[in-house]
């Protein structure tokens, strides 16, 4: 996804009241950004966290808080890039399961897969 979307998708979620900011030290470290727009079910956009303060479970906090968030909706999608190992093991750490697939929206060999977990 290019910068300048990923901007956008921050701004709409921001003023949505649909972004959750991870700060240490008095900056931010992460954040997430979710909406109910696939589909008409809660599924995260974006999910990032800066990578001097990766494998600290920012993270994984960050998920929690959307699936608590989305706990009347019952459910969660998600999706990453297949090369996309460190966010892969998230998921499967977190319950996450495998939903299916999306060809062609990325690099060539690389596709979007989507996940799932139910919020009961």
């Amino acid at each position: 996804m290019r910068r300048d979307r990923q901007l956008a998708i921050v701004r709409e979620s921001v003023a949505a009241g649909t972004c959750f900011v991870a700060a240490a030290s008095g900056a931010i470290a992460g954040f997430v950004t979710w909406d109910r727009g696939f589909f008409n079910r809660p599924f995260v956009r974006l999910l990032a966290v800066a990578a001097a303060h990766r494998r600290r479970g920012l993270a994984r906090a960050l998920l929690e808080r959307v699936e608590r968030a989305a706990l009347p909706d019952g459910e969660l999608f998600v999706s990453t890039e297949e090369i996309n190992g460190p966010m892969r093991s998230l998921l499967s750490a977190a319950g996450y399961e495998p939903s299916g697939s999306i060809d062609r929206i990325n690099e060539p060999g690389n596709a979007e897969l989507v996940y799932y977990k139910r919020l009961c």
